[in-house]
């Protein structure tokens, strides 16, 4: 994509992996423009928003869109985007598939080119729909994530947000059961780390492990099956780029990034996970042997210099071949609750807005709340009301502490 310029749209100037994908994209295309639609839209409001991407489009000559949004994103419409047919090549990329799928993304995705995917059976699910679509997991460099001379004086280490899920059971189970486990991260004993410090902590610890439930949030809060999946995260790859050993919660995605039993392996309940864990502490060897065969694996298909190489390349040649078909119809397809959660979160921008006294974009965004009818309205111009309240519970409780009466 050399010759290629490019624009990128993403929610926020905030997520760690967004910006580091947005450098390395750089060094692969012509010339790469990134807008963060979020903060625009909240200084200029919705229409301005719009023509500030069809007059990039015009004035950068820009060939390919690639949009991240977060699932919460309704700034940019589907038919905003479906407006730019012709125009130019979007691409849906997607980092939270396995979450957002059923409830966000396959909807976006009915309107692009082509949809990349971190979730393997996602891009099952496109092609089902006539969406073509490519699996990507993730890349990460090496410069941020390598082996460190060290000694191995952590038996296990629990690395992310210990308050997800049901991940401090698990811990809490190795730990009554005689193994030493130590966390870092939001709510663990250890607390956050820079980015700096995870190679070393990673390098210090014989097993490092990783879970892979999901868990719900406001924008796939009806999704409640969601609750059943399990899912292959990139932690695995920054773990086995510091060739360090790797157990994990099972996925069944698992064995497409690393093969199970040589380049990493899994449990699949409490049990096995004690098991497994007395095992590897008692077997250095397997660990080391595993962690080499990781390392060499993640050096190879999921490095950032040459993963975005490859999958830039693979997105070139998909958005050549998808050129010269034609769709059976452009008619998009929308269900009531896709309707009423973009309404919520539209309703809860424009609260937004009013708060930041922008009274004007507000009453535009306000003459947008009814494009889908009035039963969405009022359906998801409740829900904003809702979402806005929680928010502002939320941040009341978090200045004066816990609720005394939970």
């Amino acid at each position: 994509m050399r010759n290629k310029n490019i624009l990128f749209l993403t929610p926020t100037d905030d997520s760690q992996y967004l910006n580091f994908f947005a450098r390395e994209l750089r060094k692969h295309v012509g010339d790469l423009h990134v807008l963060n639609v979020v903060r625009y839209f909240f200084s200029n409001g919705p229409e301005r928003t719009e023509q500030h991407v069809r007059d990039l489009i015009t004035d950068k000559k820009i060939g390919i869109i690639f949009f991240s949004p977060f699932a919460t994103s309704h700034e940019l419409s589907v038919e905003f985007y479906a407006s730019l047919k012709g125009k130019v090549k979007t691409v849906l990329w997607m980092f939270d598939d396995e979450m957002y799928f059923d409830s966000y993304s396959k909807y976006y995705g009915q309107i692009a080119d082509l949809v990349v995917t971190n979730d393997y059976f996602s891009a099952f699910g496109y092609e089902k729909i006539g969406i073509p679509s490519v699996y990507f997991m993730a890349c990460f460099s090496r410069e941020t994530y390598f082996p460190v001379e060290t000694s191995k004086d952590i038996d296990v280490c629990f690395l992310g947000n210990c308050k997800k899920s049901d991940r401090m059971e698990y811990v809490n189970f190795l730990k009554e059961n005689g193994v030493s486990v130590e966390t870092f991260g939001v709510g663990s004993k250890n607390g956050p780390v820079e980015e700096s410090k995870i190679s070393e902590i990673f390098s210090r610890s014989k097993i490092n492990l990783d879970f892979t439930k999901p868990e719900l949030s406001w924008a796939n809060q009806k999704e409640l099956l969601v609750n059943r999946a399990r899912v292959a995260k990139g932690r695995w790859i920054e773990i086995a780029l510091t060739k360090s050993f790797c157990l994990t919660e099972y996925a069944p995605s698992t064995n497409i990034c690393f093969e199970i039993g040589k380049e990493i392996d899994v449990f699949y309940n409490k049990e096995e996970l004690l098991e497994k864990a007395r095992f590897y502490l008692a077997n250095g060897g397997k660990r080391a042997e595993i962690a080499e065969n990781a390392y060499k694996r993640a050096l190879a298909d999921h490095e950032s210099e040459t993963g975005i190489s490859k999958i830039l390349k693979k997105v070139e040649e998909l958005l050549e071949k998808s050129g010269g078909q034609k769709k059976d119809s452009d008619e998009i397809y929308l269900s009531r609750n896709f309707k009423a959660s973009s309404i919520t979160m539209l309703t809860f921008s424009m609260l937004v807005l009013l708060k930041n006294g922008k009274l004007f974009y507000a009453l535009e965004l306000f003459s947008k709340l009814f494009k889908y009818g009035n039963f969405i309205f009022f359906r998801g111009f409740f829900g904003g009301l809702i979402l806005s309240g929680k928010n502002i519970y939320a941040k009341i409780a978090s200045q004066h502490g816990p609720d005394p009466l939970s």
